[in-house]
């Protein structure tokens, strides 16, 4: 026997359920919280998710990976600037466009928030946050390629610092409103991939 079909959809429950982690991050969204967010009982919850709500947050840091990694490093290697690329990605964080909003990295947040006894989510998270910096050293990699750097520092390098400026400025947003001062802030952080 094949057994009850799914009668929701497994991809926008998990959308719902990466928002509510966003917002109120792993230890503070209750199961209730996450079961009315994706629209399921506990039934088809535990049944879809036999690790509960961790095994979620793990699906939910690999949709956030999916939807937008790839996205990132596809637009790195089809357009003609690279360099601007990823300056354009780090102000386009500034103000009310920004594509997160006011909430912060969803695994810089895990990296903070999850406590040491779910270690193995915090190695995950970590593990994501080493796959954006390998994004951001193709990036530099292929703007050296095209002489669009004047730096010799190693893509590699300024790969650490782009990821290290990603971390840093998703904390100073919270703390800093004025978009102004951040588009200052972040131009002269970006000054190093010129």
């Amino acid at each position: 026997m094949a057994g009850r079909p799914k009668i929701y959809d497994e991809e926008r429950a998990l959308d719902r359920a990466v928002g509510v982690f966003w917002e109120k991050g792993y230890a503070n969204a209750s199961a209730d919280d996450l079961l009315k967010a994706m629209g399921i009982g506990k039934g088809s919850f535990y049944l879809a998710f036999k690790g509960g709500k961790q095994e979620l947050f793990e699906k939910s840091m690999k949709r956030v990976v999916d939807q937008n990694f790839r996205e990132l490093r596809s637009a790195i290697h089809a357009c003609d600037n690279p360099v601007k690329l990823i300056k354009d990605f780090f102000l386009g964080l500034v103000g009310e466009q920004s594509p997160i909003g006011n909430q912060g990295c969803y695994f810089g947040n895990a990296l903070v928030q999850i406590s040491e006894n779910d270690s193995g989510l915090k190695l995950l998270a970590a593990h994501y946050l080493t796959l954006l910096e390998s994004i951001f050293e193709e990036a530099m990699q292929r703007g050296k390629d095209l002489g669009l750097l004047q730096t010799n520092l190693p893509p590699a390098t300024l790969a650490s610092y782009l990821i290290n400026l990603w971390n840093g400025i998703n904390v100073t947003r919270r703390m800093e409103t004025d978009s102004a001062k951040l588009t200052e802030l972040l131009k002269l952080n970006l000054a190093v991939i010129e």
